[in-house]
């Protein structure tokens, strides 16, 4: 989540250092599952905190994780000894021990209760940012949030791995919330408002937020304060990625379909945005008979509500994609209301 800087430290001298300088100049880059059940910062025994409070501690003599000198080029002799004793994370090992040794101090099944399965309410869609942990935030405990993160919280609809998830969040575990969260200071929606390249592939990632920008090139230009137009480009990226979520096939048809069942469309969709500053964590909006939402329809609606009951009143489960019958295409051409007659099908697709 810190903003990319143009400039890079010499490497390490030695060589078997140099994996070892990527998660002590970057914090901690832990890779894992969506799975409601590995929040990263719980499992570790919130040892990223910890390394945090030692960040603070000791800010003003410019060391960062682990106590290290990052001002200077070179680390010294007590630096690199610091580094080969941690190299292995060992730390981490340690702090998943104690995780778990609480936990089963407070309850003997609770991994027991956690091997049974998930069954989360929420898909979370977050920043990648250090300082932004779905889970520790919002107070949840692990199988409670399924969570994604990526720089800046984008949701683009190439993106393989985000929609691997929302297909498995929506038509399998059958979430009843998504939420988009931003984050104040967020690195990524910073570097968008200087415009350098910043190489591949993080530059064509990024300039989705430049398009956000266009999008409301108007009311941020308004904005004379750089860090409020900031703050500004911050909330309407969460909103606008939020509004992406709603054109996603997958998420449209679950909510046509809980609609038609039970009078109440799911998931429903929300943009938050987290201040590090204060960790209040503030609705940006819930779409909920939003006009921007409602302008969105006769563009990306892909499924028809008015055919979905003859096709769906008899399902006691909710049938997967790929058995959705070629009647619950919208196949209106873009551009025409929706008082309008549909495109006739061929006869062979009328029979599938």
């Amino acid at each position: 989540g810190g903003r990319p800087t143009a400039e890079a430290k010499e490497p390490l001298a030695s060589p078997e250092m140099r994996s070892t300088e990527v998660f002590v100049a970057g914090a901690l880059l832990f890779v894992s599952g969506a799975d409601a059940f590995s929040p990263s910062l719980s499992l570790s025994g919130g040892r990223a905190q910890a390394a945090l409070a030692t960040a603070a501690s000791t800010r003003s003599a410019g060391r960062g994780l682990l106590g290290l000198n990052m001002a200077d080029d070179k680390y010294s002799k007590a630096d690199i000894k610091r580094l080969e004793k941690n190299k292995d994370l060992s730390y981490l090992f340690e702090g998943n021990a104690d995780w778990r040794a609480k936990k089963t101090e407070q309850d003997k099944g609770y991994f027991q209760d956690m091997a049974g399965g998930q069954t989360p309410k929420y898909l979370w869609i977050g920043c990648s940012d250090a300082r932004v942990a779905a889970n520790e935030i919002v107070g949840c405990e692990p199988g409670e949030l399924f969570v994604h993160r990526n720089v800046a919280n984008l949701v683009v609809n190439n993106d393989n791995s985000l929609q691997s998830v929302f297909q498995y969040a929506v038509e399998y575990l059958q979430v009843q919330h998504i939420i988009v969260c931003g984050h104040y200071e967020c690195g990524g929606v910073g570097a968008s408002l200087d415009r350098v390249d910043l190489a591949s592939p993080l530059e064509e990632w990024v300039c989705n937020i430049r398009d956000v920008y266009r999008l409301h090139k108007e009311e941020l230009d308004a904005i004379k304060s750089p860090e409020q137009r900031k703050r500004r480009l911050v909330e309407l990226n969460a909103k606008e990625q939020a509004v992406n979520v709603y054109k996603a096939a997958v998420v449209q048809r679950r909510r046509v379909y809980t609609h038609m069942k039970t009078g109440l469309a799911q998931p429903k969709v929300h943009a938050v945005v987290f201040d590090p500053k204060t960790g209040l964590m503030k609705r940006i909006n819930t779409f909920e008979g939003d006009g921007q939402i409602d302008e969105l329809h006769e563009v990306y609606d892909l499924y028809d509500p008015k055919t979905a009951q003859e096709f769906w009143e008899g399902e006691e489960e909710y049938p997967k994609r790929e058995n959705t019958p070629r009647k619950l295409f919208n196949r209106m051409p873009t551009g025409l209301s929706a008082g309008k007659k549909s495109v006739p099908l061929p006869a062979s697709d009328d029979k599938k």
